[in-house]
């Protein structure tokens, strides 16, 4: 049997897997050049964002499947070669007159598809790994994918300075590609016996509920609903962060960058401190403070454009979405046990690519319709409200053990 330290090799393989995945969070850094480079309007440079989310999201199911049959090693291997495939065909099309259909279809398609299969395998393995501590053990591993602007941004935003975001997508995709493949023959689940409870066995009151009898439960619909709630303001301060740095406060582009970065930090704190207090905590609870945090960040940003409101909500969101992160795999574990995780999960997370796919262009439609940033920041402020209530009647902690 592994002990403690030996199991740490896995969340933190599983972090610096998700540190290159969550580049993606950096997009709004690639915005301002494409638009520049390609022609694209404001609205057309949020698509591939959108569409790389949606795609992320929509393979999960097939990921926790593909897991379960193959393994975890090749199925992250398979989404490596996926990755790299589209960061470097879509450096190709750049300059084509089909620019952004052929970059929806490489980097929003193939890439995403790619990150797709990849990510659940380190949640997976984890979550296997640490059964008695799932939700900080997920939270750890996650934190690499809130955390990724930090390192991505201000490299992407390098980059592009010195390539031109033709050549900084083809170096950076071939980089993360072979680093992804590496990191890939690092993630394994246990073998039986290596750790207690490791194989498809949790806690005594937990029932391991295969997918097409959770997908009937309200406690399902409950969770999915919440995670579309509770990312949904998280979308629109990531794919608004570098343009509002620029157009309201007045900062350089690289500044921008930077500050995306500040943000990431506390997208990255997010998991570990929501994955903690789902463990300790009920799932009401914790899903309640997320949507408390979200409605004052939501609402200061709907009536004021300071500086130091921008970087107090604007934190505040990003922390919550990271939560979400973590709120949700840990739940999904709780609720319905160890044995289904990665395709129990996979369905769960396409309450996040449908957030992903709704967020971002609602809110570059309402800014650009509009004139202003206020408005979809007061949408998202009514919508916590009603995540709260979602929350308050039906992840009840009676529920928690009883699917």
């Amino acid at each position: 049997m592994y002990g403690v330290k030996s199991r740490l090799v896995y969340p933190v393989a599983g972090m610096a897997a998700n540190l290159v995945l969550g580049t993606i969070y950096s997009w709004s850094v690639f915005r301002k050049p494409l638009e520049d480079f390609c022609g694209w309007s404001e609205f057309e440079s949020s698509l591939p964002f959108s569409v790389f989310l949606f795609s992320f999201a929509a393979t999960m199911p097939f990921g926790g499947r593909m897991i379960a049959r193959h393994g975890p090693q090749l199925t992250a291997a398979v989404g490596a070669v996926l990755v790299w495939a589209g960061w470097v065909l879509s450096s190709i099309v750049f300059p084509m007159r089909d620019s952004l259909l052929l970059t929806l279809f490489f980097y929003g398609v193939v890439a995403g598809v790619g990150v797709g299969l990849y990510y659940g395998v380190p949640i997976a393995v984890s979550s296997r790994w640490f059964p008695e501590r799932r939700g900080l053990a997920v939270g750890l591993t996650v934190l690499g994918f809130g955390l990724s602007p930090l390192v991505t941004a201000p490299l992407a935003a390098h980059s592009i300075l010195q390539l031109g975001v033709t050549g900084a997508f083809a170096v950076l995709g071939t980089a993360f590609g072979v680093l992804l493949a590496v990191l890939s023959r690092l993630l394994r689940f246990p073998e039986a016996g290596e750790v207690q409870a490791a194989v498809g066995v949790g806690r005594p009151s937990e029932r391991d509920v295969a997918p097409d009898r959770m997908v009937r439960t309200g406690l399902f619909r409950a969770l999915w609903l919440c995670y579309l709630l509770g990312t949904f303001g998280g979308f629109i301060a990531i794919s608004l962060s570098a343009k509002y740095c620029i157009d309201v406060i007045g900062m350089t582009p690289q500044a921008a960058a930077a500050m995306t970065g500040l943000f990431a930090v506390f997208n990255g704190a997010g998991r570990p401190f929501f994955g903690y207090l789902t463990d300790r905590l009920s799932a009401r609870a914790a899903a309640l403070l997320s949507f408390a945090i979200l409605l004052v960040a939501s609402s200061t940003m709907a009536l004021s454009e300071s500086f130091a409101a921008f970087v107090a909500s604007f934190s505040a969101l990003w922390f919550v979405f990271g939560g979400w992160l973590a709120i949700a795999p840990s739940l999904t574990s709780k609720f319905f046990g160890l044995r289904h995780l990665s395709t129990n999960y996979g369905i769960v997370f396409t309450a996040y690519g449908a957030s992903a796919l709704l967020a971002p262009p609602i809110a570059a439609y309402l800014r650009g319709s509009l004139g202003t940033y206020a408005v979809p920041f007061a949408t998202t402020a009514a919508l916590s409200v009603i995540g709260m209530v979602l929350a308050a009647l039906w992840l009840r902690p009676e529920r928690e053990g009883t699917p």
